[in-house]
């Protein structure tokens, strides 16, 4: 296997990619470029940056621009990355153009994507689990009400700071980031699938199950 791999892994809201790419990171000693994070953390911020972005996904539940995406985010937070350690992309790319600018910036730097994954779960599944979703302040857990965290309890478990329900895992607010996502990563899965790099993982298993069947591709 390379010393250091670069993986992509998508899949809709809910499907757990972010478990799973917590778990290849540690077992491959990867570093984990998760978007999803990053505009959370941004979006704390009171600064115009911030509160755009906390406008945009937390107020209004919708996708950020590609072109704030890409001037205010990516391509700076690529660049504290290390440079010799291999990467997954977590929640990136969502569109054609994300798609372009990644090849772009990592051939510049003699790297490419090795694998692309891609965590199915079916729209009713991804309503459910975010539904029972909750997350703790500075540790970022993700938490699951009845199995990880009881419905009242304020309090992490894992590093027992405050406990919350995201703004935007509201039901309405759920379609309609699974509708944006579904129309805009269309193009995406239908690029790599045309490269035969796409590998379609069953996400509606336990979360070994789906680890196990994501590193049996990884040579």
């Amino acid at each position: 296997m390379k010393k250091n791999i670069d993986i992509i892994i998508m899949g809709p809201q809910g499907s757990g990619k972010g478990t799973q790419a917590r778990m290849l990171a540690e077992k491959f000693d990867l570093q984990i470029f998760e978007t999803g994070a990053i505009i959370r953390n941004i979006a704390k911020q009171d600064t115009d940056t911030g509160r755009k972005i906390n406008e945009i996904t937390n107020i209004k539940g919708d996708i950020i621009p590609w072109s704030f995406m890409k001037e205010k985010i990516l391509g700076q937070k690529l660049n504290e990355l290390d440079q010799d350690k291999g990467i997954i992309f977590d929640g990136t790319p969502r569109i054609m153009e994300e798609a372009e600018f990644w090849s772009e910036k990592l051939r510049k730097v003699g790297r490419n994507i090795d694998y692309v994954f891609y965590v199915d779960i079916s729209k009713e599944e991804s309503v459910k689990r975010l539904s029972i979703r909750k997350q703790c302040r500075e540790g970022g857990h993700s938490l699951i009400v009845g199995k990880d965290v009881k419905e009242e309890e304020t309090k992490c478990p894992i590093c027992g700071s405050e406990v919350y329900r995201r703004e935007d895992d509201t039901p309405e607010k759920i379609l309609n980031r699974l509708e944006w996502s579904k129309k805009l990563l269309s193009p995406v899965i239908e690029y790599y699938e045309s490269k035969n790099m796409l590998i379609k993982i069953n996400g509606e298993q336990s979360a070994e199950g789906v680890f196990e069947e994501i590193i049996g591709y990884i040579k």
